[in-house]
């Protein structure tokens, strides 16, 4: 049985969300990017406040960071304009984004909301499961106010099995057994950025301080946390699949570490040893990559999110 959508998975959020979105990207040009998130936020906003998440903030404006990132502890949405093309320098207003550009804006900050609405979806599991709100914090990490509004809230009608099953595997990568992944890279972005500019043509100096925390993660979580994954006498299909992605993870980040050191010993390297290096650190950015995009949480919302740009995509395309 497919599972009953919730909060912006609906048909009317998403279409009340896209028709926004093309209103102002087709009408106000020299609308400022800031504004332009801000309107679209708050139309998010309106949509999960609807069904029943409490009111999320959200900070907005030019920056360093990624393009958009969910902060569940503070229940904010950072949002980076300076992020939103590739253009040098960056475009300030609406009207300088490409079509392709403004398409992904529209999918990322709707991705992003999303984390909110699945945050609420593993609060009320964990309130079904007798769990009380000063423990569902101390599992969490949510603000005790978040908590305690979910609680309050009385809902249309109590999660399907469905529902509380998908809750259950978004714990367990979020918040639980299984949470040192999504964590690191949350924590530790850069990181794998590092990765992906030095397969781009990023210099060894550029990128040594990257490799040497991914090193460190790769000892003290990555491999303890296979260790635990092999001793479980019985693995669920989540962790069957995650034991499966993160051993890629771990063989690809040892391989390319025996280049790295290569290259890094600290004399001039060749170009054949530098782009075997580049290729190895290319396939173990794609392989953290297809691991964090499988996460159960990350899995739903690029859902989400590839169903609001391709509705947006289509809106555009009607005469």
């Amino acid at each position: 049985m497919q599972r009953a959508p919730y909060g912006l998975d609906t048909r009317a959020s998403q279409g009340a969300y896209v028709g926004e979105a093309v209103r102002l990207w087709t009408a106000q040009p020299t609308m400022s990017l800031t504004d332009f998130a801000e309107a679209l936020l708050k139309t998010i906003t309106a949509r999960l406040t609807s069904a029943g998440v409490p009111r999320i903030r959200w900070k907005v404006g030019p920056g360093a960071d990624a393009d958009g990132t969910f902060d569940s502890k503070a229940w904010m949405i950072r949002v980076n304009t300076s992020s939103f093309s590739a253009g040098t320098p960056p475009p300030t207003t609406l009207g300088g984004l490409t079509k392709d550009e403004v398409t992904a804006v529209v999918g990322t900050l709707y991705h992003e909301a999303r984390h909110a609405d699945q945050d609420v979806l593993v609060i009320r599991d964990l309130l079904a499961k007798k769990k009380t709100v000063d423990q569902v914090v101390a599992l969490t990490e949510m603000p005790v106010e978040v908590v305690r509004a979910v609680k309050a809230r009385t809902y249309p009608a109590a999660l399907d099995a469905d529902q509380r099953a998908h809750a259950g595997r978004m714990f367990d990568v979020m918040y639980g057994a299984h949470k040192q992944f999504l964590q690191f890279l949350v924590k530790h972005s850069a990181a794998w950025a590092g990765l992906d500019r030095f397969a781009g043509g990023a210099t060894v100096a550029e990128t040594a301080p990257h490799v040497a925390r991914l090193t460190a993660w790769q000892g003290r979580e990555l491999q303890p946390h296979l260790g635990r994954l092999s001793a479980l006498p019985k693995r669920t299909a989540m962790e069957a699949d995650l034991f499966q992605r993160l051993q890629t993870v771990d063989a690809a980040l040892t391989t390319f570490r025996g280049e790295w050191r290569t290259v890094a010993r600290g004399q001039q390297p060749d170009e054949a040893q530098l782009d075997a290096a580049r290729e190895e650190a290319a396939a173990a950015r794609d392989a953290i990559l297809a691991t964090y995009k499988s996460l159960e949480s990350e899995a739903d919302a690029f859902r989400v999110e590839a169903a609001v740009a391709a509705a947006f995509t289509a809106k555009l395309a009607k005469p």
